[in-house]
């Protein structure tokens, strides 16, 4: 049970890192959401979403 958690939390990562890493994608102006461009609101979506998958891991590495 433990390795299948271990495979999940891994692919939460790297689904993390890659909605980061597509900087060209969301690099723009348009749409804005309350006068902010889509540039921040996403980092700002992403913020409390990368929170609770570091927490996983680091919850993994500590078992």
């Amino acid at each position: 049970m433990a390795g299948k958690f271990y495979v999940i939390v891994g692919i939460f990562a790297l689904i993390f890192i890659l909605l980061y890493s597509l900087l060209p994608l969301y690099s723009k102006n348009d749409p804005t959401l309350l006068g902010l461009p889509l540039f921040y609101w996403y980092q700002i979506i992403l913020m409390p979403i990368g929170a609770l998958v570091f927490t996983a891991i680091v919850m993994v590495i500590r078992d």
